[in-house]
């Protein structure tokens, strides 16, 4: 696979890059066990060849470009760093066009369950101010933690949102393990060719159910 480093090849039948190798990388290869084709980490631990799948001594942009664009590109990756991977992503592959973030505007807050703004100007965003186990299995429609019903889950929230001069783009991610969420790279690859086509301002978000992050991002108009 062209995507892997020499000697760190993919696992045999693996369909998952997991990014990162923090705490939540290494569970995430802990519970998708066969399933993970390999795991990215810019600088990795020696302790990381006990999970028992390809290491990859890449950065999680980096890694992901390098994977989709391979013949035996995986179907979901798992991001497990601490930036909106997905914007970061879009940022690199679409440098062509001028890619540049933007905070969201102060204008799309109201309604949003916020937690807080990064230093990016993104906003983070929870359905609950709660710590959630790491193994939440993402019920569909009660909290397993407060055990309150959840309402519209916040990739639907995210949806629904309407600001003029902007276009809304949201990434959902699905649940692959307990505690463990992946995003569709079919739906990546959707998402920045609709970017990429049209140019302009968007709120880019990526979201399950209960957690998400929304981004802002500009890029000129496709010269095609």
């Amino acid at each position: 696979m062209a995507a892997a480093p020499p000697g760190a090849g993919p696992a045999p039948g693996g369909d998952v890059l997991i990014l990162g190798g923090g705490r939540f990388g290494r569970l995430a290869a802990q519970r998708l066990g066969g399933r993970v084709l390999a795991l990215a980490e810019v600088a990795p631990a020696p302790d990381l060849a006990g999970l028992g799948v390809p290491v990859w001594p890449l950065e999680a942009v980096a890694a992901a470009q390098q994977a989709l664009a391979s013949p035996r590109s995986p179907a979901w990756l798992v991001p497990c760093v601490p930036v909106h991977f997905l914007v970061h992503w879009l940022l690199a592959s679409l440098a062509g066009q001028g890619a540049r973030p933007l905070p969201v505007p102060p204008e799309v807050e109201p309604g949003l369950p916020m937690l807080g703004r990064g230093q990016e100007g993104q906003l983070f965003l929870s359905l609950t101010d709660t710590l959630c186990p790491d193994d939440c299995p993402e019920p569909a429609s009660v909290c397993p933690k407060t055990g309150q019903p959840r309402g519209l889950p916040l990739y639907r929230r995210l949806m629904d949102l309407s600001l003029p001069g902007w276009g809304v783009a949201v990434l959902r991610s699905h649940q692959l393990a307990p505690g463990v969420g992946g995003l569709a790279a079919s739906e990546m690859l959707a998402l920045r060719q609709r970017l990429a086509g049209q140019g302009g301002r968007w709120l880019v978000a990526t979201a399950c159910r209960c957690h998400g992050v929304l981004s802002g991002l500009e890029l000129s108009p496709s010269r095609a």
